[in-house]
C-alpha cells in the first residue's frame, strides 16, 4: 500500500534565559530519541485543526514543562520549510522564542498525554550538546533573531 504524500505544520519554541546566553533544552523519552536520532531539541509539536500556530507554541510549551506563555510573551522568528521532512512528508515549522528565569519551575511532562522527554537542561549558546534535532548553528540564529528587536510579522487576525 502506497503512503500518501502529507503536508505538516508544526511549531516549535526556543526558550532562552533573560540574557540569551542560554537555552532550554528537553532530553527526549527513548522512542523520540530513536526515531529522530537526536537526544535534545526544543519544546514543539503540530498545530492541530482549528488552531493559530501562535495557540500551538502556547500549548505545546504548557504541556512540556508546565509554563503558561502569554501570546505576548512569544515572538515569531523565523520560518523553516523542510520539503522531505520525512518520506511522504513536506513540513514547516514556525519558530517561535521567548525567555524564562532559569529559576523558573519546570515541571516537565505535566500535561501531555504521554510523556515526551526524560529531563531538560539549560545549556550555554557556545556549549551546546551533541545529537541535537536542530544544526548549532540555526540554535545561535535564533538565538541573535531572538535578541534583535525585529520579528517576522503576522496577521493579527489569525491570533
Amino acid at each position: 500500500m502506497r503512503e500518501e504524500n502529507k503536508f505538516s505544520l508544526g511549531v516549535f519554541t526556543c526558550i532562552f534565559n533573560k540574557d540569551y546566553s542560554k537555552i532550554l533544552l528537553l532530553y527526549r523519552n527513548a522512542e523520540k530519541r530513536a526515531r529522530w536520532e537526536a537526544d535534545w531539541g526544543n519544546i514543539g509539536g503540530l498545530v492541530e485543526f482549528g488552531e493559530t500556530s501562535l495557540q500551538a507554541a502556547i500549548r505545546e510549551v504548557y504541556e512540556e514543562i508546565g509554563i503558561k506563555f502569554k501570546p505576548s510573551d512569544l515572538k515569531l522568528i523565523y520560518v523553516k520549510e523542510t520539503p522531505n521532512f520525512m518520506p511522504h512528508i513536506q513540513a514547516v515549522h514556525l519558530v517561535y522564542a521567548a525567555t524564562l528565569d532559569e529559576n523558573e519551575e519546570i515541571k516537565l511532562n505535566a500535561y501531555t498525554k504521554a510523556p515526551e522527554s526524560d529531563s531538560y537542561k539549560w545549556f550555554s549558546i557556545n556549549e551546546l550538546p551533541e545529537r541535537m534535532l536542530d544544526k548549532k548553528d540555526d540554535i545561535i540564529m535564533w538565538r541573535n533573531l531572538a535578541k534583535s528587536n525585529s520579528s517576522i510579522e503576522s496577521n493579527s487576525k489569525w491570533q
